[in-house]
Order: C-alpha cells, then sequence, then structure tokens
C-alpha cells in the first residue's frame, strides 16, 4: 500500500510540473495551427527529457544554489547552445544545438523554474539575459560568446533606432539634447534597468522572431509575430517595427493613394464615397492610439478619438461607431493587461453585447470572468456552482484552458474525497457528474490532469476492496480520454495481473 501510494503521490506531482510546462509553452508557442502544436509537443518532449537529465545525470535538484546554476549552465551549453544563430527559434536547439539570446534566456528561466531558482530578466540593447538568484547570489547569466561591447556601440545602436522611429511613428524629436535621446529610447525600446517577467520575456522571445522575418523581408510574418508580441505586453518597440513592416509592404503594393493623415482626411471630404481613404485613416488612428496606450497616455488616446471623429465628413456615422469601438476594444487589451480589471469588465460587458461572436472580446471576457472566480478564492459545491453559472452565461468560456481547470479540478477534488471517506454511492454520482462537465471542454492538459485524479481515485477504491474488475474499468476509461498517459499506461499492465 505505501509503495502505491508512492506511485500515485509521484504521477500526481509530474502531472502537476506537465501542466505547469505546458502553460509556459503554450505562452511561448500560442495557436492552435497544426505546426505550432507539432512544435509544442516537441518541446514538451524535450524540456523535459532535459530536465529528466539534469535530476538524474547531473543531480541538480541536490545541489546548493550555487552548484545548480553551474550545472544547469554547462549543461545547456554542452547539449543545446552550441551555435548562434539570430534567426534560431526554441527548437532549433534541441534539433541543431542553434541558439540566439532570445531563446537562450528562455529555456535556461524554464531550467530555473523547474529547479526552483528565482531570476529576473533584461534587456540590454540587442540582447536579453538573466540574473538568477537576484536576492542573494546575483548572478549575470549571458548567452554563450557574448562580448563586452566596444565604446560607442551602444550609441550607435539607440542612434539608428530612434531614426527608425522617427521614419515609422512620425515622431519629431528636434531639438532633444543627448540625454533626452537616450530617455526616448528607454520609452519606445527597452529600458534595460527594468525587470522582465517570463510573460514579458516571451513577448520578447516573439519581437526576435519578428526581426529575423523583417531583415528576410518577410512582413506579413513579422506582423503575425508582432501581434502575439502585443497580446502578452503592450510596448512601443512591437509598434514601431509593425509599422515598419506595414510601410514595407505599402511601398510593395502601391497602394492606390499616398500621403500623410492631413491628406487623408481632405481627399476623403472631396470624395465621400471612396472606400479605402477610411479604411486608411482608421489604420492610421489605431496606429496612434496603441502607441499611447503603450506608453500609458489613455488620455491623449481619447483626445485623439474625438480629433479624428471631428474630422470625419458628413455621413460617415457607420465608420465612427467602427472607430469608437476599435479604441474601446484596445482599451479592454490595454486594462486587461495593466491589471485594471474593473475598467476592462466595463468594457468587455459593453463589447459583448454589442459584437457578441468577436473572438477577441470573448477572450478577454472570459479571462476576467475566470480570473474574478479564482480571486473569489472559494471551494466545495457552491463554487462549483459560481462557475458553471458563469459558464451558462458565458458558453464560451468552456473551451479556454484555465476554465477546464477551474471547474474539472473541484469536481474532481470531491470525486477523489468521497471515495477516500469511503462513500461509493456519492462517489459514483460525482464521477458521472465530472464526466458531463468533460463533453464542452477540449482536450488538453488540464483536462487530462483532473481525469487522472478523478478515475484514478476511483480505481483505487475499488482495488482497496478487492473489486478487480471495476479497478481495471476505470482505468481503462481513463485512457479512452487521456491514451497516451504513462502512469495509466502502467496502471493498467499492473491491473492485468488480477
Amino acid at each position: 500500500m505505501r509503495f502505491l501510494f508512492s506511485v500515485i503521490l509521484l504521477a500526481f506531482c509530474s502531472s502537476l510540473f506537465a501542466n505547469d510546462l505546458t502553460a509556459r509553452l503554450r505562452l511561448l508557442l500560442p495557436g492552435e495551427e497544426p505546426g505550432t502544436v507539432n512544435t509544442r509537443q516537441f518541446l514538451y518532449q524535450r524540456v523535459n527529457q532535459l530536465l529528466l537529465t539534469l535530476e538524474e545525470e547531473d543531480k541538480v535538484d541536490r545541489k546548493s544554489v550555487k552548484k545548480k546554476i553551474s550545472r544547469i549552465e554547462s549543461r545547456l551549453r554542452k547539449d543545446l547552445f552550441r551555435t548562434y544563430n539570430s534567426n534560431a527559434d526554441l527548437a532549433d536547439a534541441f534539433r541543431v544545438g542553434s541558439y540566439n539570446d532570445a531563446t537562450a534566456a528562455v529555456l535556461t528561466a524554464l531550467a530555473y523554474e523547474h529547479f526552483e531558482l528565482d531570476y529576473d530578466g533584461y534587456v540590454d540593447h540587442w540582447e536579453a539575459y538573466l540574473i538568477v538568484d537576484p536576492e542573494g547570489r546575483k548572478e549575470v547569466i549571458r548567452r554563450p560568446g557574448s562580448r563586452k561591447r566596444k565604446e560607442g556601440e551602444e550609441a550607435t545602436f539607440r542612434k539608428e533606432y530612434l531614426s527608425m522611429v522617427g521614419t515609422t511613428m512620425e515622431v519629431d524629436f528636434t531639438g532633444a539634447d543627448q540625454a533626452g535621446m537616450d530617455k526616448k529610447f528607454e520609452e519606445y525600446f527597452y529600458d534595460s534597468s527594468n525587470k522582465l517577467s517570463f510573460g514579458q520575456l516571451s513577448a520578447y522571445l516573439q519581437f526576435r522572431r519578428a526581426q529575423a522575418a523583417y531583415t528576410a523581408e518577410d512582413y506579413d510574418e513579422a506582423i503575425v509575430r508582432l501581434e502575439k508580441a502585443l497580446k502578452r505586453e503592450e510596448r512601443p518597440a512591437f509598434l514601431v517595427l509593425k509599422r515598419a513592416a506595414e510601410l514595407q509592404i505599402a511601398a510593395r503594393d502601391r497602394p492606390e493613394v499616398e500621403g500623410d493623415i492631413n491628406e487623408f482626411f481632405q481627399l476623403w471630404a472631396e470624395n465621400p464615397a471612396n472606400r479605402y481613404l477610411p479604411a486608411a485613416i482608421l489604420q492610421h488612428f489605431d496606429e496612434q492610439q496603441r502607441l499611447l496606450l503603450a506608453q500609458g497616455r489613455e488620455d491623449l488616446a481619447t483626445k485623439l478619438l474625438g480629433d479624428y471623429l471631428s474630422r470625419s465628413p458628413a455621413g460617415s456615422g457607420e465608420w465612427a461607431t467602427e472607430l469608437g469601438r476599435l479604441q474601446r476594444l484596445r482599451l479592454l487589451t490595454h486594462f486587461h493587461q495593466r491589471g485594471r480589471i474593473d475598467r476592462a469588465k466595463t468594457i468587455a460587458d459593453e463589447l459583448f453585447a454589442e459584437t457578441p461572436d468577436n473572438e477577441t472580446v470573448r477572450y478577454v471576457l472570459g479571462e476576467l470572468v475566470i480570473d474574478g472566480l479564482r480571486r473569489a478564492g472559494g471551494s466545495g459545491a457552491v463554487f462549483t456552482e459560481q462557475v458553471e453559472a458563469a459558464a451558462e452565461k458565458y458558453p464560451f468560456i468552456r473551451t479556454q484552458d484555465r476554465f477546464a481547470d477551474l471547474l474539472l479540478r473541484e469536481l474532481a477534488w470531491k470525486v477523489r474525497d468521497l471515495y477516500a471517506e469511503d462513500r461509493p454511492d456519492l462517489a459514483s454520482l460525482a464521477l458521472e457528474r465530472f464526466r458531463q462537465s468533460l463533453v464542452d471542454i477540449p482536450i488538453g492538459r488540464e483536462r487530462n490532469l483532473w481525469t487522472l485524479t478523478a478515475f484514478v481515485a476511483a480505481s483505487n477504491y475499488h482495488f482497496r476492496v478487492e473489486d478487480y474488475r471495476s479497478a481495471r474499468q476505470y482505468i481503462d476509461e481513463a485512457l479512452s480520454y487521456s491514451p497516451e498517459d504513462p502512469y495509466l499506461t502502467h496502471r493498467r499492465f499492473v491491473l492485468g495481473r488480477y
């Protein structure tokens, strides 16, 4: 019995970490396109293998902080970080041993998190790095091959970058002294003294991939990457590069109208039937407001909306409505990312009433509802009822990853606890309710974790009372939901002997 408990505990802890790693990989590689899903699965396997090597061969988990840091760095340099490639992605480290500053920082951070080492991320001009054990050893971990910078190199980088900002975002830096220009660089790029979270590092990773796409003249891919980055963090650097890519596309495709925003409004007033002009003005407005919001200047974004509305020609009411809705959509994302939950929830409810099929509104509203339930901190039957009531009001949240964790966790725990209390009749009813809840929730690691909890609890109870046939049936049912789960497969093999 003691051995059985140990096996179950090991599987449960492994599943918990698997869940954490899956969440991290979803943050790093968002999307459900087949290629993205395959890459996530590849990385999941390889990262797990790396961590197992660090545990079993390098014995990292048994070492002091100093030795943990040293052994992790040594293993990563030996197995993954062998050849620098500015265009590398995460999978390249495992496939061919190539890396860049962003991939090295992210993979190192994953190892640190697994072995409970605190760290902070930073971006210093063109390079990301970590400081591990920031409250203790404060060790700076840069990519292999990182060199000392030559005098004037950073100043040149800042000057060239701000030149691009001026061109793409129509910003006039005339009259600014050196200190002022340095401050502007930090405002439009990264402040090298600011700590970055893992989520911000994931955004930087997308930014680096966008830079690689832009250099390769794949401007559409650059924009796709930057939009993914902007979902993680509002940052002017992302908007600057996005605008540069858009200008390159515009030059390539030769639009029918060229000019600045004042010319656009004038031409639209002269030709109200022109369909290109209102779309071009709306795009220009969106670029400007996103930049203002990324800088935290909501008041100027509101004034910008008023300015554009006042300059639109008569009969443009539908366009004006779309412009106002676009600003509320950007404010929704802005307030959500900044943690201003009440403002975000108000806007989300308004937009959902107007555009119930908008995917962005649904996603953010769902996240806000889930966050509200988590903050309530409830548990048990009352909490389950609150979760199910939220799902009934907003059915689309059932497809969001964190909802599965929220609802299925409570239902699985109830199954587990009732079997532990030797109340199989009530436990059977609770398990049936758990089954019904699985119907609307997509397959994912969160669902698999709580499926394991519920059905293993049922199987273990019947094994304990020597009803081996039922014990096998519950494991078989669990395997029907999670056919590749290694613990369930092993458990089925063991129960086959009874």
